[in-house]
Formats: structure tokens, sequence, C-alpha cells
């Protein structure tokens, strides 16, 4: 079963929405099919970041260095493979 959309309304300036308008109408496609594509997009790398974010937090002076015991193992492999 498709995914059930659910509706949100969003208030935007109005430079905003025209060029939303233009956008859609270069594609050919309605503004809420490019808002809810547009705004996918942002929350998926919204989320992204924080999870980069979260990962550089807990970085560790250990894990830097079995980091780099990791990357030296590769240019070795690299090294016999080459």
């Amino acid at each position: 079963m498709k995914d059930a959309l659910a509706r949100i309304n969003l208030n935007v300036p109005a430079p905003v929405r025209a060029d939303l308008k233009a956008l859609a109408a270069r594609q050919g496609r309605t503004e809420s099919e490019v808002a809810r594509e547009l705004l996918i997009g942002a929350l998926e790398g919204a989320k992204r970041e924080w999870f980069f974010r979260q990962v550089a937090d807990a970085y560790t002076p250990a894990m830097r260095t079995r980091d780099l015991q990791i990357l030296r193992a590769f240019e070795k492999l690299d090294e016999l493979d080459g």
C-alpha cells in the first residue's frame, strides 16, 4: 500500500513562491510536486548533516589513531595491487 500523504500549510515570502511557480512551470510539474521534492531533499540533507556532526563530536584521539592505521593499511594494499 502506498504511503498516505499528509497536508501541510507553509507560508513563504512572495519571491520564494514566484521562484517555486517558475521552477514548476519549467519542469512541467505542479508547485506541490516540486515543493514536496525540495522539502524531502532538504530534510534528508539535514538528517545527514546531524548524523555527521554527531560522529564528529564523538570522535576521539583513539578513533583518529585507528582510522590512520586503517588508511595506511589501505595504502599498502594499493601499493601491492599497483
